[in-house]
């Protein structure tokens, strides 16, 4: 559960640098950038999954006891 608890932390400090990234990319390319947008979408699925966990919502475990999820 610490583990868990710990990344769902640290995955908004990096949702907050994807954003960040994605939007200068877009500022400067002109289009957001496909495999950052596919790891934001695995990434929220994640958090998603995390979270029913640590709500005991659930009793599957996330990533890294399973596998990285596939959007």
């Amino acid at each position: 559960m610490i583990i868990l608890l710990i990344g769902f932390s640290l995955a908004e400090a990096v949702y907050y640098l994807l954003a960040l990234v994605q939007f200068i990319w877009a500022m400067i390319e002109g289009k957001p950038n496909e495999r950052l947008m596919k790891f934001g979408e695995s990434l929220a699925e994640w958090v998603r999954q995390d979270g029913r966990y640590l709500s005991y919502a659930t009793e599957e475990k996330p990533f890294p006891w399973a596998e990285w999820p596939k959007v």
